[in-house]
């Protein structure tokens, strides 16, 4: 849940660059240009400028397509959508970042009015027709990709309905919009807290997670916000301060967004039945590499018998140790997961996570992280001293190759208040051969460095490695001149796979030995503790894979089911007791604060199938080295840079030299 990828509910088709085989009709007096050097955060008029500019520009466009006066209408298309597509993307950022709340309320409204804007245009039979009607068998293969992927968007959207049906699907398309970014608002706005009146009560977190929460009017708060909980309920030897921490953090969101889901899965339902599939998680499983929900069902059901004997088996070991704390202890509790699993650890396997925790200051990580992708892919990462930001922590910087620079990117990457909650990439402009650089933002919420060293957990740390693995996907697949084949365009339930690969490097000694340094004394990170750092890793895997599949199959069942009758706590009562390793805490209401819900809808399925993938792709890194420059250079090249131009099973199968499979998964698994 903390890996969060922004990707929209429904994928834009935009397009730039001459056609394969054609000669380009140009719109330079219609091009919508946005930049960081625009500021386009500035204030609230900016960004409803920015909306209306790209929206005039855009229905030019869409005029010429409808009354038929496009000399060539898949440019014109692409021209549409090429002049939405930054637009959209710092609307989409600025929503969840920006620390002005006029600037957040106006890029809500703006995505509204640009997905209303992108729904109308994908239920106009008009514009479908004559984009039905070329023929673009000399165009290229790229070309009749995106073709084929535009029409069936339109299809998808219902452009062959009768008129009171596409209207209905249009008010229902805008209703959920709308229903979306009020549940994200929500969940990030509801920040909850336990109040402390004696610091023993934090016995056992850290000293510099301590000075940082200083008794005031003789209280000490903490915060549901990710760099308290996290830490609180890794290191707090008190359970009931654990306890009343998890509480909160479980009831967030709650009761404002549990009307706001009903009506999200009701619209969802009758908007996929109107089209003619008998749920939403069927309608939405059709362009994924699982096609349909029974393979997504087997999926589950196949795991589940993988996964379930190994977490019983780590459960059975968490509650034995807590006993020996706690001897009328019956079960193990959902507060208890980290503290224990840290124990047992460090009991078993001599591994001490807050050791481990002085290796990783912040901007060494940073620097450690961008330094080892550069030589890795052959990059080069260069701050942008004169690219402005939103806000003071953001940092911007340019990625090059041989010294021509190719793209921009933001690290906004502390915690501050009404932002993000999570750990994401933002895509903000696609990248295009010969045609626009590519922008994305990473948005995370790592300890700030102004208040000193700024000590990462090694969880956060693989987080790090595997957010920036978004990035590069989203910044090097620029070979594509059509925008729906640009940038992270591969099928939803592959789009993890290349970020979950390079986790794997956060695991090596040989890379962390390169920046992992105690900042006081200068000391490498040791290689035996690495070792038992893998070895500790080891243990807890199968109820924290299971927990990953409780939240897999939550996603999905919610969505595979009739809405009408839905009790959701009912549901998540069954979840629960079906799929997770833990009991459901009293104040539990996931269904209010589960923002993939949201996001990913039916689909976050996607992390494990993945992860598959993921795995079998690291075999051949296992095979010849996990710095080898050929192997990773062929990578880039075969995974990362084609974007959506092939298949995501074509690309995989292309690098493997075969089809993948579940064995590394398996393997994996089972050590």
């Amino acid at each position: 849940m903390r890996r969060l990828l922004i990707t929209a509910l429904f994928a834009a088709c935009a397009t730039t660059g001459p056609l394969e085989g054609t000669e380009a009709t140009t719109h330079s007096s219609v091009t919508s240009k946005v930049s960081p050097m625009s500021q386009p955060w500035k204030d609230a008029a900016t960004v409803e400028s920015l909306c209306a500019a790209a929206l005039e520009s855009a229905t030019k466009l869409r005029q010429e397509l409808e009354e038929g006066r496009a000399a060539q209408p898949l440019e014109t298309y692409r021209e549409l959508l090429k002049v939405l597509d930054a637009p959209n993307g710092w609307v989409s950022l600025l929503f969840q970042v920006s620390p002005e709340a006029s600037v957040r309320e106006a890029s809500d409204a703006c995505k509204q009015r640009l997905s209303k804007f992108g729904n109308d245009v994908t239920l106009d039979r008009r514009i479908f027709d004559a984009l039905a009607a070329v023929d673009v068998s000399g165009l290229g293969a790229e070309t009749q990709r995106s073709h084929r992927l535009i029409l069936r968007e339109f299809k998808r959207s219902g452009v062959d309905k009768d008129d009171a049906t596409r209207d209905r699907l249009r008010t229902v398309y805008e209703r959920l919009v709308e229903l979306g970014q009020d549940y994200q608002k929500n969940v990030s706005e509801d920040v909850r807290s336990i109040a402390l009146t004696d610091v023993k009560e934090l016995d056992g977190l850290p000293a510099d997670w301590i000075a940082g929460h200083p008794l005031v009017d003789g209280k000490i708060t903490v915060t549901t916000d990710y760099p308290d909980y996290v830490p609180l309920l890794t290191y707090a030897k008190n359970a009931d301060v654990r306890k009343r921490l998890a509480r909160e953090f479980a009831a967030r969101g709650y009761p404002k967004n549990a009307p706001l889901l009903q009506e999200t899965l009701e619209l969802r339902s009758e908007y996929a039945k109107i089209l003619g599939y008998p749920s939403w998680a069927a309608y939405f499983a059709e362009d994924k590499m699982v096609k349909t929900t029974a393979t997504i069902e087997s999926f589950l059901t196949e795991l589940l018998g993988i996964v379930r004997p190994r977490a019983d088996a780590d459960t059975r070991e968490l509650l034995s140790r807590k006993k020996k704390d706690l001897p009328e202890a019956t079960e193990f509790a959902l507060w208890d997961r980290f503290y224990y699993l840290g124990v047992v650890r460090e009991e078993t396997y001599g591994y001490d996570a807050q050791a481990v925790r002085n290796y990783f200051p912040y901007t060494a990580v940073k620097n450690g992280i961008m330094e080892l992708y550069a030589e890795l892919f052959g990059l080069e990462f260069v701050r942008a001293s004169d690219v402005p930001t939103w806000h003071p922590d953001v940092e911007a910087w340019r990625i090059q190759r041989d010294g021509r620079a190719f793209g921009i990117f933001f690290l906004d990457m502390h915690p501050r208040a009404d932002k993000y909650k999570h750990a994401a990439m933002f895509p903000i402009q696609t990248g295009l051969a010969g045609g626009a650089e590519p922008m994305a933002s990473l948005v995370c919420n790592f300890p700030n460095p102004s208040g000193g060293d700024a000590l990462m957990e090694h969880g956060d740390v693989e987080t790090f490695f595997h957010e920036f693995g978004h990035l590069l996907h989203h910044l090097l697949a620029n070979k594509a001149t059509w925008t729906n084949l640009g940038g992270i365009s591969v099928e939803w339930d592959f789009v993890e796979a290349p970020s979950q690969i390079l986790e794997e490097w956060a695991w090596s000694w040989k890379v962390l030995a390169r920046f992992a340094k105690d900042p006081k004394t200068g000391e490498v990170i040791p290689q035996d503790l690495v070792e038992r750092m893998r070895r500790a890793d080891e243990f807890g895997k199968g109820a924290e894979t299971l927990r990953q599949l409780f939240f897999a199959a939550y996603s999905y069942y919610v969505h595979a089911r009739d809405p009408g009758g839905l009790d959701l706590e009912a549901f998540s009562d069954e979840m629960f007791k079906t799929y997770s390793p833990y009991a459901r805490v009293d104040t539990d209401h996931l269904y209010a604060n589960f923002a993939h819900l949201i996001g990913y809808t039916s689909a976050y399925y996607t992390y494990q199938w993945s992860l598959v993938i993921a795995k079998d792709l690291y075999t051949r890194f296992e095979a010849a080295g996990i710095m080898d420059p050929k192997v990773a250079r062929e990578y880039a090249e075969k995974i990362l840079a084609p974007g959506g131009m092939a298949d995501a099973a074509d690309l995989v199968e292309d690098f493997l030299g075969r089809p993948y499979s579940l064995d590394a998964y398996r393997k994996w698994l089972s050590q």
